[in-house]
């Protein structure tokens, strides 16, 4: 026993690992990302909350807009961790492309679905988006609280957009 045991641990640890390198999307950068949202919204008559997560979901700025209703700033946090969660599944960059990519076909006639168990914090709302350094997604930001999820969405690309040049290697 010992000496089988001795080999299986020898197989195992004979090839070294090759660590993985992730990039950090910077805190500064996360509540300027979410300010842009926020403010770019405010311009355009939407009250809105913008929230970012990190690469694992977790929540690295949120910004709350003036006169944005409180479950904006639980709607945000799903659409974000949504992009975190199935993008890298789907292969998709936006809540809207990842509901689009998950859509069943249309049933036979006579087949019924079941209603699948909800999976916590997953929204398909549009105003997800990823945020990348190359191709490695790094963060996302979720926009919520404008009449439609297009325009949150608008708003998010508006975020990214001020902070892309900063995120560089």
């Amino acid at each position: 026993m010992l000496g089988i045991s001795l080999g299986l641990s020898l197989t195992f640890s004979s090839g070294a690992l090759a660590l993985k390198t992730y990039y950090q999307l910077p805190v500064a950068l996360a509540v300027d990302a979410a300010m842009e949202a926020v403010n770019s919204c405010q311009g355009d008559g939407y009250n809105v909350t913008a929230t970012v997560v990190n690469h694992e979901g977790l929540v690295q700025a949120v910004v709350r807009g003036d006169g944005a209703t409180p479950h904006t700033i639980e709607n945000s946090l799903y659409k974000a961790f949504t992009v975190i969660t199935l993008g890298p599944i789907t292969k998709q960059d936006s809540t809207q492309a990842i509901a689009e990519k998950m859509t069943p076909a249309p049933l036979p006639v006579g087949s019924l679905p079941l209603a699948p168990d909800p999976l916590t914090g997953i929204n398909f709302s549009t105003g997800g988006l990823a945020i990348k350094v190359e191709d490695q997604l790094i963060a996302a930001i979720g926009v919520s609280g404008a009449p439609n999820g297009n325009l949150d969405q608008a708003c998010g690309i508006k975020g990214i957009e001020k902070i892309k040049s900063r995120l560089v290697p």
